[in-house]
């Protein structure tokens, strides 16, 4: 039995520990709910993972390297090693996406890592964020925070919480410089809850939560819909070479997650359709300038043949083109540009593909639509998507791209 005090009354409760002589949690701070409080169940749908097996996977992650850092792949550790040596170096590994956020639904992120030894004049940082908002732990020389990122004034501003105050469990035995399973659930909504902490011998142990509904005037960060991240910066020349190894991550949606929305679609004119000789441009999207913090997915795509020849199609990624012009999506909403027009040049990568004559529909499963998601390179500029015919001979062939914006 334990005792607790709640506005001014005393009241019993029972305390449980396993086996090691831990205590553990139940309720609302424990690792068994969710951020809505919802028993945690088998009924996850992940949204993205990524492992570094063989390379850093630059499909997935974005780099961004000053002065003297560097950033080394390690087979043998499946990981990337982060590493700076002097005074204003920094590395900085970004998922080239950004993860669409359901309202109702928990948000679920889990990032390893192997922080270098915390020192003074070296910061690092793991979590799901941008430059503008975001939630991520992070090691400011030798003092460990949990960190709320935001834009909500206009401005990007952060609440730090230094590891002495954290309000549910200060974690004295965490040490950033050994392998470490950072772990964020979040309500948004705009107001709801952040809870913040570790994976320790299979056991989440939350170690402080933001409480924002009834104490907040305002959303606690513009968006829910972020990058993860991963970052060292030296501010100060260290004592020797120091480095933060990127592992693995997952973000998952709790109790499954359903796009909805319009779907948007781009096709050429119907009256002007030209045979398709060699592979053609019928349909493209990409982001707008200035949206590219958006979450953009290819839903469905049609294509149509005069006659019974066969044409393949392919969804085709970032190749070189000629002869593009894109202009604003019909749709009005401004987050996206389309084409009907150009040439692939060469390059880029085949999404899927497949043969048809006469019609076809092909409408794209919830892991593919996922998965075909429009990102951005290191400048914010966004991925290209194009839907192209190609046949052997002359055969007139046209199609339609659909996508939905879950933003």
């Amino acid at each position: 039995m334990g005792q607790v005090v709640r506005n001014n009354e005393q009241f019993e409760t029972n305390i449980r520990a396993d086996h090691r002589g831990q205590l553990l949690k139940v309720g609302p701070d424990s690792g068994r709910v969710d951020a809505f409080g919802r028993q945690r169940i088998s009924d996850v749908f992940t949204m993205f993972d990524s492992t570094q097996r063989y390379d850093k996977r630059a499909d997935q992650w974005n780099e961004t390297i000053v002065g003297s850092g560097t950033s080394t792949h390690d087979s043998d550790q499946s990981s990337t090693l982060m590493s700076v040596t002097l005074s204003g170096d920094s590395v900085l590994r970004r998922t080239r996406k950004r993860f669409p956020y359901q309202p109702g639904k928990s948000e679920l992120i889990m990032q390893s890592f192997v922080g270098a030894e915390p020192a003074s004049g070296l910061v690092q940082n793991v979590g799901i964020y941008d430059d503008a908002d975001g939630i991520m732990v992070r090691a400011s020389g030798t003092t460990l925070q949990m960190v709320v990122r935001s834009s909500a004034t206009g401005t990007m501003q952060e609440e730090v919480i230094d590891q002495d105050s954290w309000n549910i469990d200060t974690l004295s035995d965490i040490d950033f410089s050994k392998a470490q399973i950072f772990v964020t659930d979040l309500e948004w909504l705009g107001v709801g809850r952040v809870r913040v902490g570790f994976v320790v011998d299979g056991e989440i142990r939350y170690c402080h939560e933001f409480n924002h509904a009834n104490n907040v005037d305002k959303v606690y960060m513009t968006k829910a819909i972020l990058p993860l991240s991963y970052e060292i910066e030296a501010t100060a020349t260290p004592a020797s070479v120091s480095t933060l190894k990127h592992v693995c991550s997952t973000v998952i949606s709790e109790g499954g997650y359903e796009p909805h929305g319009t779907i948007s679609s781009i096709a050429p004119p119907l009256n002007a359709i030209p045979n398709a000789s060699g592979e053609r441009i019928v349909a493209g999207i990409r982001m707008a300038s200035g949206r590219t913090d958006n979450v953009i997915m290819p839903a469905k795509l049609d294509v149509v043949t005069e006659d019974a020849t066969t044409v393949q199609w392919r969804l085709r990624l970032n190749p070189t083109t000629s002869g593009v012009s894109w202009a604003a999506a019909e749709n009005g909403r401004g987050n996206v540009q389309t084409t009907y027009s150009g040439a692939i040049a060469s390059g880029g990568t085949i999404l899927d593909s497949g043969l048809f004559s006469a019609a076809g529909s092909i409408e794209l499963n919830l892991e593919n639509k996922l998965s075909y998601a429009l990102g951005v390179d290191n400048a914010g500029n966004s991925d290209e998507l194009f839907l192209t015919v190609a046949s052997s001979g002359n055969a007139k062939a046209t199609g339609m791209l659909g996508w939905i914006e879950t933003v």
